[in-house]
């Protein structure tokens, strides 16, 4: 498999970092908080042997643009970047999916440039943070991270992130290895202030009442296990899409990584999907 890094410089002002690996119908991949596109990296190997894969750094990651004011961070804008991205590449209408924060910015594209997605897939997400979500995952991340203490950041993230029985354990090493290259060895990943930004983007996502006016193909996947976002966010926005398709991932590793713990699963439900709109 050929991977091509790139960088642009969008309409939207922002500077986006990207891999482009495979070939056939288009594909985006957007990660979540705190991470870049390494998110994927169990899964692009796959998906290039049937389509053209684009992984993307969103604003405030890796080789992306980090905009210091991290009040100005938006899911609305996020997809505005993508939509620009695809446009740069002449690509669309592209499948999209996204994981957490990725989710919602994927909510946004179908929302706002629904002439530029074929298909959209929501991993681990949430219509509107409620008061428990602001509290939980985005309070208690958000704390050490503002008092530039990277470390507790880092635990509590894994806390989050990662089931109990690979905390337990620091297996299987696949796992661990994606743990890390994502968080530990990663070079480009950008911890305070984009980082923060993707927070405030989590914190002010409600897209709750446009959810069903989306007319986009849409598969919502949910790990029984994660406590960041638990499954019933999941449930929720998969009952307000129309004809949306709904998978539950379930036992002790469904956890909110669910694409690493449970990868092999993961890539048999979201091909399976991608397959029958071919």
């Amino acid at each position: 498999m050929t991977t091509e890094s790139m960088e642009v410089t969008l309409p939207t002002g922002i500077r986006i970092g990207f891999d482009v690996a495979g070939g056939g119908d288009p594909l985006v991949l957007i990660h979540g908080t705190g991470c870049d596109r390494a998110f994927w990296d169990l899964q692009v190997p796959v998906y290039a042997e049937q389509w053209q894969v684009i992984s993307v750094d969103l604003r405030g990651s890796g080789r992306s643009d980090v905009v210091t004011d991290v009040s100005t961070y938006s899911t609305e804008l996020m997809a505005d970047d993508l939509a620009a991205l695809i446009d740069h590449l002449g690509v669309g209408p592209a499948h999209v999916s996204g994981h957490s924060l990725g989710s919602c910015v994927a909510q946004q594209m179908a929302l706002r440039h629904p002439d530029h997605v074929r298909s959209i897939q929501l991993h681990a997400t949430w219509g509107r943070a409620d008061t428990w979500l602001q509290r939980a995952f985005i309070g208690t991340t958000r704390f050490p991270l503002e008092l530039g203490d990277l470390q507790t950041t880092f635990k509590t993230v894994m806390m989050w992130m990662m089931s109990a029985d690979y905390l337990q354990t620091w297996q299987p090493e696949v796992v661990a290895g994606m743990v890390r290259s994502c968080f530990i060895d990663n070079p480009h990943l950008q911890a305070n202030q984009g980082m923060l930004g993707h927070l405030h983007a989590d914190a002010v996502h409600d897209c709750m009442t446009a959810l069903p006016t989306i007319k986009t193909p849409t598969l919502v996947t949910a790990g029984e296990s994660d406590v960041l976002i638990p499954s019933r966010y999941g449930e929720a926005v998969a009952e307000l899409i129309p004809g949306a398709a709904f998978h539950l991932f379930a036992g002790s590793r469904a956890s909110h990584a669910f694409n690493w713990e449970l990868e092999p699963e993961f890539a048999s439900v979201t091909t399976q999907f991608l397959n029958l709109l071919a």
